[in-house]
């Protein structure tokens, strides 16, 4: 059952959309939202080659970077908590200084799901890429992520990616656990060099959502070429709203997406919100 979520709180496009969709699940759980803003003084203040004499000119820099970033970073959270207010969401908001995915990772210990925009940086740099911190959430983070692009897909269906591992069975039972598969229509995809394989693998996921209560459809797909390419076709033919998804496995479907160009291809080009656990 999902009690608390923590989602990031930034500026960038995709940040905004993690927190529409983070209240609309706390909304829909009745769980408690906290928001996260982070001052990344550690950026704002790296060192820098100057010419000798600058030090003066730096620190004054500094000091006027992480003025203004504090004041964004206050603007954005007000906002959070009066858009959590008009909702009726219980909700908490935590400012603080340092290095963002470490703070953010301390707070989601005492959270069930954490929600971040796929270019949430905290420096108030427009990038379309996966930011840093995202991805070291992603690969460290003991906690389930949703990871939301700039521009998400909002369809009821939610594309499964099971390959049997551990990781993508992992992935898949904390997703039915926590239950955000509550009135969601499951489409459970597995990918393997021939149909059979493929369709009894995908007939073993979609048996847990049954036994759960959840109609859900497999899906078992023979592919000798991209596995990522296969399951953004199923994402982006289906309009889902979520993929559920294993991260760093060494089997099958989530070795070959999580390791490598094809990690990126998959996390960057999917155009719904992406469920993701170890």
């Amino acid at each position: 059952m999902l009690k608390s979520i923590v989602v990031a709180v930034d500026a960038s496009p995709s940040s905004v959309e993690a927190e529409k969709l983070a209240l609309s699940i706390a909304d829909h759980h009745g769980s408690q939202l906290v928001g996260i803003g982070v001052l990344d003084t550690p950026f704002f203040t790296a060192p820098m080659a100057r010419p000798i004499g600058a030090g003066a000119y730096k620190e004054h820099r500094d000091e006027t970077l992480v003025e203004a970033a504090r004041q964004r970073l206050d603007g954005r959270m007000k906002e959070f908590e009066a858009a959590c207010a008009a909702a009726g969401v219980a909700h908490g908001a935590v400012e603080a200084e340092g290095v963002p995915h470490t703070l953010i990772e301390a707070e989601a210990d005492r959270h069930d799901l954490i929600v971040i925009g796929r270019e949430t940086n905290f420096h108030g740099v427009e990038k379309h890429d996966i930011a840093d911190v995202v991805q070291r959430l992603l690969h460290d983070n003991p906690r389930p992520v949703v990871m939301v692009p700039p521009a998400p897909q909002t369809g009821g269906r939610v594309v499964v990616a099971f390959d049997g591992s551990r990781e993508s069975s992992r992935a898949m039972h904390m997703y039915i656990l926590l239950g955000l598969a509550r009135e969601q229509e499951p489409h459970v995809v597995s990918i393997a060099a021939n149909r059979t394989e493929a369709a009894a693998i995908a007939a073993r996921g979609a048996d847990l959502f049954r036994s759960h209560g959840f109609a859900a459809e497999a899906h078992g797909v023979a592919v000798h070429g991209s596995p990522a390419d296969a399951i953004l076709s199923h994402v982006e033919s289906m309009n889902a709203g979520m993929l559920v998804m294993g991260a760093f496995g060494h089997h099958n479907l989530v070795h070959n997406i999580l390791v490598g160009s094809a990690t990126r291809r998959l996390l960057h080009d999917c155009p719904a919100p992406v469920f993701v656990h170890h």
